[in-house]
């Protein structure tokens, strides 16, 4: 086995996109213009990827661990950290080392490059070799759900027996000429908005219009809907949303919501997610999720709105969020505590 930085070339991606076809199915991870949008095409700065090859197998590549750039910003001040995502062995060397050997060789360029941290959300199976390689859990992220139209999340004859509840869920009106739908681009608005968020929040990601643009609206695989309330033509706040299908359920997902604390009417801010949740009925979602922190606005205006907290035991998956802080300064021992943190779903990449 030889592991190595990759070199971005198209008999790299040729391998890499096989790879993850075998790791994650039929999935858009291994589709062409999804690697090209993630790794090629990311504003904030060109990824590692560290590689792994056979070399008694033609050096076939059996395994990746990328890192992308993400701009943080951290009492008031811009830093670059790396989200790990997407890490794939092919099913075939699984059991001989090669992820640890990978998420080694990671931390050790990271290092050598000067990097400052690398933050990441792993799944089950990968999370005991982050823990083992020194990456620290700085909480299980809250996972929020609001039922909607409850009875299509089971099947017959349950959903049949429940239907007649749905009506208990559904969401008033909204009737907020000031929440509109964006059909433009992000723009300059959404780069005040995050600044002011910045105040109250010691450590939460670049939410400026370039980031924005590519994250949602230039997207190849996914559609994403924005809600936004502007106030005499002040940007108030907004709530990015999408549909998908879990196990042949129609589920919502609030992928993105921040709003300005200095907002007068409160009111007008639960109008946001009156909206989404609003879209979703009309869509029949059974269920709409979220992750959110109890502490901001965000989370009590979630709450407010019909959102509670699922029990650690009933998640389908932990959710554990991990750090890695690469020297001890003081402004990167702000992010190994999950208080300091603004983070939702659209924070890392699998929603």
């Amino acid at each position: 086995m030889k592991i190595f930085e990759w070199h971005d070339s198209e008999e790299e991606k040729k391998e890499i996109m096989s790879l993850t076809s075998k790791t994650y199915g039929d999935s858009e991870v291994a589709d062409s213009s999804y690697y090209d949008w993630l790794y090629r095409n990311n504003p904030q700065g060109k990824p590692v990827i560290i590689l792994a090859t056979d070399e008694k197998n033609n050096h076939a590549i059996i395994g990746i661990e990328p890192i992308i750039p993400m701009k943080l910003i951290v009492d008031e001040s811009v830093i670059i950290s790396f989200l790990s995502c997407n890490s794939a062995v092919n099913p075939d060397y699984r059991g001989k080392g090669i992820f640890s050997n990978l998420v080694s060789s990671m931390i050790d360029e990271a290092i050598k490059e000067r990097f400052s941290s690398i933050y990441g959300v792993p799944n089950k199976n990968s999370y005991d070799i982050f823990k083992r390689q020194g990456f620290t859990e700085i909480t299980r992220l809250p996972l929020l759900v609001r039922p909607l139209k409850l009875s299509r999340y089971f099947d017959s004859p349950l959903r049949s027996l429940l239907q007649p509840f749905d009506s208990m869920w559904k969401i008033s009106s909204n009737n907020n000429t000031e929440i509109q739908l964006l059909r433009d681009e992000y723009s300059e608005d959404f780069d005040v908005l995050t600044v002011k968020a910045s105040k109250r929040i010691q450590v939460i990601q670049k939410r400026d219009k370039e980031f924005l643009n590519w994250r949602y609206k230039n997207h190849p695989t996914r559609d994403y809907q924005t809600y936004v309330l502007k106030e005499n033509s002040i940007l108030r706040g907004y709530i990015i949303t999408r549909e998908t299908v879990i196990k042949g359920k129609t589920i919502g997902i609030v992928v993105d919501f921040l709003v300005d604390s200095d907002t007068k009417n409160k009111e007008k801010l639960k109008d946001l997610v009156r909206a989404a949740l609003g879209n979703f009925w009309k869509k029949s979602v059974s269920v709409v999720i979220a992750t959110c922190r109890a502490g901001l606005l965000e989370y009590e205006i979630l709450r407010k709105m019909g959102f509670f907290v699922v029990p650690e035991f009933l998640k389908p998956e932990p959710l554990y969020f991990i750090v890695m802080a690469l020297d001890n300064s003081l402004i990167l021992n702000k992010l190994k505590l999950f208080d300091n943190w603004f983070f939702s779903f659209g924070d890392y990449d699998v929603f």
